[in-house]
Formats: structure tokens, sequence, C-alpha cells
């Protein structure tokens, strides 16, 4: 259903010539069976998510507590999803070499389809030291001192910054990672996207950067629109989004009948699929 509503969504938004983001900011494994009941763990989540269209994802605290699951995000998760996939501050030992690696790009630039928005994203996890060992979680405020984002974030020409991490909104992470954008830029839109609380929350940090958390556990989904990004006068505005059919039905302005995506449909059946291998239904 998911699968269909960002659909959906997205259709509506270009019909209207607005550009649509799709965001993960982690702790996609542990406590559910789809991930918990296989052995080894992840093989049928890993399947599952890589068919959602997701634009923008970082990696949660829980990607990182076992060399296993770490390794599936590097060798599965990351090339499933590309250039999308952000890590800004984390590092993984690579099984095939020994050599300690970035766990994804740190940051990318791209340009929106519809409204030509040129946009630097990054992508942080809070500072974390419950990670195995295999990994390496820099701190966010000695990453942002190095080379790679102080160059990043001089790119004169930008309309958005976009920062999306599991990380609290209302942080000394997030925080500085602000103060350090605006020591460059004191007015180019900053827009943050946390996690971890597992809380729905917004903060302002001026009146042109803005966070939001976007729930727990998939309760709800936040969602975040900027208007008027490149006039000089942008505005922010969030809503939460209840996670269910009539909901979904609703914010798509569609019937039940015409509503599912004929891929979100067989993800369905692809989840229903693995429940089934898994032996979770009985």
């Amino acid at each position: 259903d998911y699968v269909s509503f960002s659909t959906r969504m997205r259709e509506k938004a270009e019909s209207q010539d607005a550009d649509l983001l799709v965001i993960d900011t982690g702790d996609r494994v542990e406590g559910n069976g789809l991930y918990d009941a296989s052995e080894p763990k992840g093989i049928y989540i890993s399947n599952i998510l890589h068919q959602q269209h997701i634009d923008l994802l970082s990696s949660g605290n829980h990607e990182l507590y076992k060399q296993s699951t770490s390794e599936r995000e590097l060798l599965t998760t990351v090339p499933n999803f590309r250039n999308n996939y952000l890590a800004s501050n984390i590092d993984i030992q690579d099984p095939m070499t020994g050599k300690l690696v970035p766990l994804a790009r740190r940051f990318k630039k791209f340009t929106t389809p519809k409204q030509g928005l040129r946009i630097v994203a990054f992508g942080f996890l809070f500072d974390f030291t419950g990670n195995f060992n295999n990994t390496v979680v820099r701190p966010v405020e000695d990453t942002i001192k190095e080379d790679w984002f102080q160059e990043a974030i001089r790119d004169e020409d930008v309309d958005l910054f976009l920062v999306i991490g599991h990380v609290p909104v209302r942080s000394k992470e997030f925080d500085a990672v602000f103060q350090e954008i605006r020591a460059v830029h004191w007015d180019t839109p900053i827009q943050f996207f946390g996690g971890h609380r597992h809380i729905r929350d917004y903060v302002r940090y001026d009146s042109r950067a803005y966070g939001l958390a976007s729930g727990r556990f998939m309760e709800t989904i936040g969602f975040m629109s900027i208007d008027n990004l490149t006039t000089g006068n942008p505005t922010f505005n969030r809503r939460y989004i209840d996670n269910n059919l009539f909901s979904f039905h609703h914010h798509a302005n569609l019937s039940e009948e015409a509503f599912p995506t004929q891929h979100g449909l067989s993800v369905s059946r692809l989840i229903q699929l693995s429940r089934s291998n898994l032996e979770l239904d009985t």
C-alpha cells in the first residue's frame, strides 16, 4: 500500500509541476518477523524494501549492531539504491579487502526533474558507539570539519540543503550541521529529516531551516512541503499522514478501486509469500 501511495502521490505532484522526494532515515531492520525469522537474518526484507522507490536513505543504528547486518547494507542495500544511499559519517570494513571504506557516498548533488531545483544532500547517523567493530561512526561534529563537507557546503549553485539522518531533530549533531552550513550560506533554505527517538517532532532552526521527524514504526508518514523555494520567501508546512488505506485514498484523491498500482499489489503478494515461507502466519 505504501508503494502504491508514494507512486500515486508522485503522479499527483508531477501533474502540478511539483517535485516529490521519498526519504527513509533508517532502522529498517530488526524487530519484525520478515527480518528476524530468516537465517541468515534479513534475506526477505532486503528484497521487499528494494521494491520501493526511495530518493534518499540513510542508516540507523540498528543496521550496525551486527557484522552480518552491516555487511548486508554494504553488499545489498547500498547497491539496490545505487547513488541514493548516503553515509556522511559511517565507514565499514570491506569484507572482501579488509580495508575501511565509506558505507555509501558521503553526499549527493542532484537537480529535481520538474522544477530544476539544485539540491545538496547529506545523510548522518547520530554519535552512535554501540556498533559492531567492523564499522566506524565518526562524530558528526568532526565530520563537518572534513574537507569534502566544507567543499560541498561552499557550492554556490544550491537552492536547498537537504540533511537526512538517523538523528533527533533536536540534537547537538543537527545543531552543529545547521551552524556549519549557516556560517557559509546565511539564507539558503535547509530542510532536515530526522529519526531515532521514534516520535513525531518538528523544529524551527530559523525562518529558512526546519526539521521533521515522521513518527515511529510507520504509524504515520511525515509529509513536508516547501513552496516558493527560489523566490526568496519560502514557506514550510508539515503534516503527519496516518498510515492506513482510508488516509491513502484521501490524500491521493483516488477511490478504493483506482488507488492500487500493479506494482504495489505485486509487492503485497511478495510480502505474503515471504510470511508464508517463514511460517509467520502460523
